[in-house]
């Protein structure tokens, strides 16, 4: 595995991951795509975006899933993982967790103290929460009918010990 800042080429392969995963809407992929732009186009200032490609898919090395992340505005120490998404034909292989330990990893190294995820209640989402829960996050927070009625927003939280 290899995981690297994202380039230009891969925002294509990016957007087929999100709308193969069959959870987003066609606005929130809009949306996520557009922080891949805003990564691309201003590195380093609010949204950072790195892919994982795997050596051996190919002489391409096919990137298999993605994740961007920032820090929270206004706060010291807390930043936000904004999406994480592998393509669903990799999924179960451990590719999301290399993912959320490399951001984990680079918060501490940032001196970040505390990740934030926020993610939908929808039943759809339930794999997506319980891989959250497995990997040391807490739901500390709970907006009920906040993205429509019957969809709650909800936060997990994992405070980071520094190294």
């Amino acid at each position: 595995m290899n995981i690297r800042p994202v380039e230009p080429k891969d925002r294509e392969r990016i957007h087929q991951i999100l709308v193969a995963t069959a959870r987003f809407t066609q606005e929130e992929v809009t949306c996520a795509v557009e922080l891949v732009d805003n990564a691309l186009e201003h590195p380093g200032k609010d949204y950072t975006v790195y892919v994982l490609d795997e050596p051996d898919s190919g002489p391409r090395r096919m990137v298999q899933g993605y994740v961007c992340y920032g820090p929270t505005p206004l706060t010291d120490g807390v930043w936000d993982l904004y999406w994480i998404a592998v393509d669903p034909k990799q999924q179960g292989h451990g590719f999301g967790q290399l993912l959320l330990k490399f951001v984990e990893n680079e918060v501490r190294r940032h001196r970040g103290r505390m990740l934030l995820i926020e993610t939908s209640s929808k039943e759809s989402y339930g794999p997506t929460m319980r891989f959250y829960q497995r990997s040391g996050y807490d739901e500390i927070s709970r907006i009920k009918d906040f993205y429509r009625i019957e969809d709650d927003k909800v936060v997990f939280c994992k405070k980071l010990a520094q190294p």
